[in-house]
């Protein structure tokens, strides 16, 4: 019986072939590629422009540091991946904190007016796990509060709220390829969207070392540029990912009909006529999460837990944010119930099945 990894990263001879020919033939930095998988992307996602960096931490980074919010508040949410919080403190700006909603894991909008103060700059929301968050009421509160508004998509590559892709629904938006996302680039690497010409220049000048021509340089840049070959890799995934897509929703489906009925056992939405989810996870809510993921383990069933410790309790925010367990209730039931299961486009229907029945029997 084949092992079952929580995750597969993708990668064909066509991919391959392109980025060899890259490499034979381009700048390995800011080749052609780049441009090309900058323009591809931009169109895809419905934004007038799209620039490269090198991972989608330095995509929020740079984003916020274009925004100018140093010194400034960015409201977030504390259950995500530590880099969502560390990006406004390398932009010299100040992490606060929402509590998300147990229903989609998102910030809780309900929650959101409490945590703005006069210091506020940005609010930035993350489409965690691939499932968008309610954007129409966020946009309402940063238009009438005069924010901005930047979009953690790392997870949510093609999920769409209300018609329109993530990534174009905020002043800007941020992704990251990272290999286990729903693509890639054959390493590390990111991108921002945005319709805002001076954000996206801002952005592209910060990337590369902050400068104006060869060796003039206005401002303090950064080394961030997405490498050539990984650009090539990147225009191929690009052409998979609706694809994809649609099998992460069919294995999203078909977990979905086969445990709806297990009890004590809480699914992951769906989505709706509004809401286009690309499930980058499956995470389920569960009680003795951690002897199921051994039980699985067991079996030759990798999971993962996403994530363990909620960025307010992480050592390095707790202590110097004055954060303690108790601040963000949902965020830290969560961190203690969710588990991630398989998923990935190459997945077969077979080995959905047979995790299901895992779980079942285990449960049972």
């Amino acid at each position: 019986m084949d092992n079952i990894p929580q995750a597969r990263p993708e990668m064909d001879q066509e991919m391959i072939d392109a980025a060899t020919l890259a490499l034979q033939n381009e700048r390995l930095v800011m080749g052609e590629s780049v441009f090309k998988f900058e323009e591809a992307f931009a169109k895809y996602t419905g934004v007038k422009r799209a620039v490269s960096i090198s991972s989608g931490t330095d995509a929020l980074i740079l984003a916020l540091i274009a925004l100018d919010c140093r010194g400034k508040d960015v409201v977030t949410t504390p259950f995500s991946f530590i880099a969502t919080a560390n990006s406004i403190v390398h932009a010299q700006g100040r992490p606060r904190f929402c509590d998300v909603k147990a229903s989609d894991r998102n910030l809780d909008v309900d929650k959101l007016r409490p945590c703005i103060t006069d210091n506020t700059k940005a609010l930035m929301p993350v489409h965690i796990f691939g499932h968008p968050c309610d954007m129409g009421a966020i946009g309402d509160l940063a238009e009438d509060l005069d924010l901005m508004v930047v979009e953690d998509a790392c997870q949510a590559h093609g999920a769409s709220f209300g018609g329109r892709k993530v990534g174009a629904l905020g002043n800007i938006g941020c992704f990251s390829f990272y290999p286990t996302k729903n693509m890639s680039v054959g390493g590390d690497g990111g991108m921002i969207t945005t319709d805002d010409e001076d954000l996206a220049n801002a952005v592209a000048k910060l990337r590369d070392c902050g400068r104006t021509s060869r060796y003039s340089h206005d401002v303090f840049g950064f080394t961030s540029r997405l490498n050539t070959v990984n650009a090539a890799i990147g225009l191929v995934q690009l052409k998979r990912l609706d694809g994809w897509n649609e099998r992460r929703r069919a294995i999203a489906a078909r977990y979905c009909h086969k445990l709806r009925s297990v009890p004590g056992l809480g699914l992951p939405p769906m989505g709706d006529k509004n809401i286009s989810p690309v499930f980058h996870l499956y995470a389920i809510d569960v009680e003795g999460r951690d002897e199921l993921a051994s039980s699985l383990q067991q079996d030759g069933i990798s999971t993962a837990v996403h994530y363990p410790i909620p960025i307010h309790l992480q050592p390095a925010y707790g202590s110097r944010l004055g954060y303690q367990e108790g601040d963000f209730p949902i965020s830290e039931q969560l961190s203690k119930r969710l588990l991630s299961l398989p998923i990935y486009p190459s997945m077969r229907d077979e080995q959905v099945d047979r995790v299901c029945e895992a779980i079942i029997g285990h449960l049972s």
